[in-house]
């Protein structure tokens, strides 16, 4: 049968096909991005925003005893710590007598001196 076919025949014929395998891998490229868009967007779920002031917290007789009062940056607080707000830190300074770190200055930028 190939040999009734003229050449330029032929050539329409792996013409033909070689369109259907672009479209094919178009469609597997196309599938493709969408997956690796789709896995890019997944994984810009930033974290949580550190938070503005920090409690490190030591184990002391069977329980937790407040140590420092930390800025939320603050890398010395240590892995036991609790997030507190402007406020809870304010209070902890001034009035239940927890002292601030001496590195980050806690006191300073809550204008407590």
């Amino acid at each position: 049968m190939s040999d009734n076919l003229s050449r330029l025949d032929r050539l329409r014929i792996v013409r033909e096909w070689q369109a259907y395998q672009l479209g094919r891998t178009d469609r597997t490229i196309a599938e493709l991005e969408e997956r690796e868009a789709s896995a890019a967007r997944a994984a810009r779920v930033l974290p949580p925003p550190a938070p503005g002031w920090k409690l490190s917290v030591l184990r002391a007789g069977g329980g937790n005893q407040a140590d420092a009062v930390h800025t939320g940056d603050c890398g010395m607080g240590g892995k036991r710590t609790q997030a507190m707000t402007r406020e809870q830190a304010l209070r902890a300074l001034t009035q239940d007598g927890v002292m601030a770190c001496p590195y980050c200055r806690p006191d300073r930028e809550l204008g407590v001196l």
